[in-house]
């Protein structure tokens, strides 16, 4: 809980010697208080304190935030909005009073009041709060890519907070379909809304009906960019021969349109990889690790290579600086603790087993989960 935001002051020497005596008396009750962990018996002494000196800012601030955690929210607004008249600048207080005005039915004020405040912020908590409720305004007026903003600035602070992720999810979720929406109405015939198209039907399961938008994509603009990539991975992880074959041609396709498609240089190098063309294969791997040096698939994918070439100690740099990018690759972990049984290293062997068995079975999990989502729509 955010206790006291300011600290009181003396009442200074313009208040006659019994309202001076009387407020530093009711002081020393508020600090008593807040020493004893019990906040809400401060309460009556600040509204003394405020009826004797209207213009008390430290009095107005904490009594309104006081109240505001009890949940008296109309009773609190008026006073952090009388702190906050008389001293711009207390952005606690102005989040808090944000707060408060969405929750009593005006929205207008909160967000004016909950943007001013969230930009200035530096309390985490506070922050955390703030933005969450600005996103929950911005969603509901459907100014998306504004709440999108406020995830992302979320997320820096406060990465693994199941809210943050939630609302992220949401949001992301509302912004993809409203962009499909718009571009059935605005270009229903489009190339890239076959695109999108393709990848909703994916990611519901629908193989053959992907790989057909992804083929009508590349008909009506064979320079699509990503179009061949995206078809390319649906052939190559086909049952049929044929379709495995295509892929390699669909990532060559791709780079020739762009060089520096990172992803298909790394697909491109395991196919290399797995039909024994090993220099060509690393050639591919290290261009891919060239434009994203963090790709930890690449890494784990030259790193195999480097092994069949007997460099393991190269290997081994590889995959240890793979699980630093991604420390859920489970390939890169499982590979690890067969290398490092090799000189004897056990220790360093049964942890990389434990951390593959733990992110695996998070993945199988998140791939169940998946898998219900996609029958349920």
């Amino acid at each position: 809980m955010l206790i006291l935001v300011l600290m009181l002051p003396l009442w200074g020497a313009q208040a006659d010697g019994r309202v001076q005596s009387r407020i530093e008396a009711l002081q020393e009750k508020v600090q008593q208080a807040i020493r004893q962990r019990k906040p809400q018996l401060a309460i009556p002494p600040l509204r003394e304190i405020v009826s004797l000196a209207p213009d008390n800012v430290p009095a107005l601030g904490n009594l309104g935030v006081l109240l505001y955690f009890e949940g008296s929210y109309a009773e609190a607004i008026p006073l952090m909005r009388s702190a906050l008249q008389r001293q711009p600048g207390l952005w606690k207080i102005e989040a808090l009073l944000g707060i408060a005005e969405k929750r009593t039915g005006d929205p207008v004020r909160a967000q004016d009041d909950l943007e001013r405040a969230f930009s200035n912020l530096d309390d985490v908590k506070v922050k955390l709060e703030a933005g969450l409720e600005l996103i929950e305004l911005y969603t509901a007026s459907s100014h998306l890519f504004k709440a999108l903003a406020v995830v992302l600035q979320l997320q820096e602070i406060a990465p693994e907070e199941a809210r943050v992720l939630f609302v992220g999810y949401h949001v992301a979720r509302r912004i993809m379909d409203q962009s499909v929406l718009s571009m059935m109405v605005v270009a229903p015939d489009a190339p890239e809304m076959h695109m999108m198209m393709g990848g909703e039907l994916s990611r519901q399961g629908d193989h053959a009906g992907t790989i057909l938008h992804y083929r009508e994509a590349i008909r009506l603009n064979p320079k699509l960019p990503g179009a061949h990539f995206e078809l390319a991975e649906q052939l190559r992880l086909s049952s049929d021969p044929q379709g495995n074959a295509q892929a390699e041609e669909l990532y060559r396709t791709a780079l020739q349109l762009n060089p520096y498609d990172e992803r298909s240089w790394r697909q491109l190098a395991g196919i290399l990889a797995a039909r024994g063309e090993l220099k060509e294969a690393e050639e591919a791997y290290r261009k891919a690790l060239a434009i994203e040096p963090r790709d930890a698939d690449a890494k784990t994918g030259l790193a195999a290579v480097c092994l069949s070439a007997d460099r393991s100690a190269e290997a081994v740099a590889l995959l240890e600086s793979a699980v630093q990018d991604d420390p859920t690759n489970i390939v890169a972990h499982y590979r690890l603790s067969s290398l490092y049984r090799r000189p004897g290293r056990v220790a360093d062997a049964e942890r990389e087993l434990e951390a593959f068995k733990h992110y695996k079975a998070l993945k199988d999990n998140l791939g169940a989960v998946f898998k219900q989502l996609s029958g349920a729509r």
